[in-house]
């Protein structure tokens, strides 16, 4: 593994994220709830808490959208996608339509965070999936 001990804030900030957005989606709890409450529990941590939360509402504000893009556009069946995965998927096709980061930072972050959240092999449903959805973004 790469050494992300200087980009510790941003790496803690993506798995709170990650977190947040699996809350999100299985509680169907509201976003400015679990900002806060990710504040409350953070607070004596280093979080980019301005990214944590844009990045919460846009994935909010755009669930449907993502949902299409899982199940029409990348052929996802809603059986196939655990729920910690799709948390993850959400990420990272947000950040590839941000295109503030390179792809391929998004997609090692993505792997990343599925070998730490995800089932042993969940890396490769990943890295495929989020490949496939860069070649739909290109054509």
């Amino acid at each position: 593994m790469k050494n992300l001990a200087k980009f510790k804030v941003a790496v803690r900030t993506r798995e709170y994220l990650v977190q947040a957005i699996f809350q999100m989606l299985f509680n169907d709890e509201n976003k400015n709830d679990i900002i806060i409450q990710f504040k409350k529990e953070h607070s004596g941590k280093k979080v980019d808490f301005e990214y944590f939360g844009r990045s919460l509402a846009e994935i909010d504000a755009s669930k449907d959208s993502l949902l299409k893009i899982l199940h029409s556009d990348l052929g996802l069946k809603h059986s196939e996608v655990e729920l910690v995965d799709k948390s993850i998927l959400f990420f990272g096709i947000n950040e590839i339509k941000n295109d503030e980061l390179p792809k391929g930072v998004v997609i090692d972050e993505c792997i990343r965070l599925s070998k730490k959240f995800s089932s042993p092999d969940s890396y490769k449903f990943i890295n495929v999936y989020l490949d496939k959805f860069i070649k739909l973004e290109k054509s």
